[in-house]
């Protein structure tokens, strides 16, 4: 029996549920060295894990490369922090996220001071730690480092490590990497990302695989933000909701995400318009700076990559800025207004929702996913005719507030299932992640259940997989070994921000300083009275 060397791929993510994203891939070769691959370098948004972007769990300085699925900041917004902190490799991403990332790295840098004073006044007690993680200066340096790939082109960037970009629905320039480790003489252990995923896209068609990708036996790792979700559950209301309002001449006010949502909104507004759809009065308003800006890339990406689809804007739309925007609120014309932010937190939203709000003859329609603590959730919760508190503001809704998840740029868990997963016919393992706790576990069922793939996981920062292949390039059989072993990344930051538990360790620490107060008060009494007595 010949001996095999063992050429062994670890798996860790940084990230428990839906943002944050940071997947860490370290690849030790038989000959004894080692490459570190981080995918994603991602901003936590949810407010429970927000405090994470705060703490350095992960030395840039030990990454050799780092790879982005897409230009989200849940995918992207700690990469500044990495360059800020020592990182000095290159950062893949497909040419077309190259062109839209660093407006809105830049967008994140001007928050930095307003988030950090957040964390200040929710962790009072570690008020100290929460500094403006990067500046602009940081996302200049991090530019620097950006390399643009084409779909479909594979790339060594490190010795014994390939990568490869195929075109994803999510939004424009998103791509699914395929991650191949390789060493001479053995078999590869191929990784496939899919980073947030959905198979259509208003503005381009998404070509299948190659056959010899589907083939391929590979570690998938998929995401599971929709795992609990089937299409036939989403009411697509949004084309009902608008006609209904233009019936009734009512203003209609819409928080979009500044890339993928704005831009599919317009075109579906611009569809409306070819179909006469639109009453000729009303006019079709976008705020936002960094939504605009986008918009704008959308028209010149499209130029070269989708000609037939550069030309998405409705006729006469407006590009407000803050100067017109007293003007727009203002103008007696039934309107459109889509601005930014997506949860109406942030942004122009936080103008117009408390002016809109308290109008009878408006639809404030959410197109996505409204978070706890968003303005978004608030609007939702709270019954019409009742007090609504935004910021120093006490306002009656009077507004209608209508929501729809049929814009979600996510796939639901039967197309996951169903159009994607059961394409490939060597799933080796199937790892889940980027999802609620919940939706994670369900959607992690039905793969077992549904598809042909050998082994299916959970990643969080509680797990990690450690994957050991001998197979020589000759063996017939796929000789991979994998296991799951705790990662443990959540215990010592649960231990900093449980306030229960650090009070307990406080209210511990007290009582024994208190009893060694006493054994040493105790002991000298001890030795007094001891004394008295030798002199007496």
């Amino acid at each position: 029996m010949r001996n095999k060397p063992t050429f062994k791929a670890y798996l860790s993510a940084y990230h428990n549920e839906v943002t944050g994203s940071r997947l860490l891939v370290v690849v030790e070769f038989p000959d004894g060295s080692t490459k570190r691959v981080l995918v994603d370098c991602g901003y936590f948004q949810e407010i429970k894990y927000r405090y994470l972007n705060y703490v350095d769990d992960l030395d840039p300085k030990d990454i050799d490369a780092i790879v982005v699925t897409h230009n989200h900041i849940d995918h992207t917004g700690m990469l500044p922090k990495f360059v800020k902190n020592g990182y000095t490799n290159k950062i893949y991403m497909t040419n077309i996220t190259q062109q839209l990332c660093p407006a809105f790295l830049n967008d994140c840098a001007a928050q930095q001071r307003e988030n950090a004073q957040d964390m200040k006044e929710r962790y009072p007690e570690e008020a100290k730690m929460f500094k403006p993680l990067y500046s602009a200066e940081d996302v200049e340096k991090t530019e620097e480092l950006i390399v643009g790939l084409p779909y479909r082109k594979t790339v060594e960037i490190l010795p014994g490590i390939k990568i490869t970009f195929f075109e994803n629905g999510h939004i424009l320039g998103a791509g699914m990497i395929l991650l191949q480790c390789q060493y001479k003489g053995m078999k590869s252990i191929n990784f496939f990302f899919t980073g947030d995923y959905r198979m259509k896209n208003c503005f381009y068609e998404v070509p299948p695989f190659p056959q010899w990708l589907l083939d391929m036996p590979l570690i998938m790792v998929n995401e599971s933000t929709y795992g609990n979700t089937n299409s036939d559950e989403i009411k697509k209301c949004l084309k009902a909701n608008v006609l209904e309002s233009f019936s009734k001449k009512m203003d209609i006010l819409i928080g979009a995400f500044a890339q993928g949502r704005m831009q599919e909104l317009l075109y579906f507004f611009k569809c409306l318009q070819d179909e006469g759809l639109i009453p000729e009065d009303y006019i079709i308003c976008i705020d936002g700076s960094l939504g605009i800006k986008t918009t704008e890339k959308y028209k010149q990406i499209l130029e070269w990559y989708n000609p037939e689809k550069k030309d998405f804007l409705p006729k006469n739309v407006i590009y407000v800025t803050p100067k017109q925007r007293d003007a727009v609120i203002s103008d007696k014309r039934p309107k459109i207004i889509i601005t930014t932010s997506g949860m109406l937190s942030n942004g122009p939203a936080r103008t117009y929702v408390p002016i809109f709000l308290q109008k009878p003859n408006t639809m404030i329609h959410l197109a996505g996913y409204a978070a706890e603590e968003t303005l978004a959730r608030t609007l939702l919760d709270a019954k019409r005719e009742s007090i609504v508190k935004i910021g120093h503001n006490v306002i009656t809704k009077k507004a209608i507030v209508k929501t729809t998840r049929e814009c979600t740029s996510h796939a639901t868990a039967d197309e996951m299932i169903n159009d994607f997963l059961k394409q490939f016919n060597n799933i080796v393992l199937s790892i889940i992640n980027h999802g609620s706790y919940e939706n994670r576990e369900i959607f992690a069922k039905r793969v077992a259940e549904e598809t042909s793939a050998k082994d299916v996981g959970i990643i969080d920062r509680d797990n990690m997989y450690v994957i050991y292949q001998n197979a020589q390039k000759d063996d017939k059989y796929n000789d991979i070994f994998i296991k799951k072993t705790p990662a443990k990344l959540n215990t010592q930051f649960n231990r900093i921000f449980n306030k229960d538990a650090e009070a307990k360790r406080r209210e511990k620490r007290r009582k024994q300083k208190a009893n060694k107060k006493k054994m040493r008060n105790a002991a000298k009494r001890k030795r007094k009275s001891e004394k008295g007595k030798d002199e007496s």
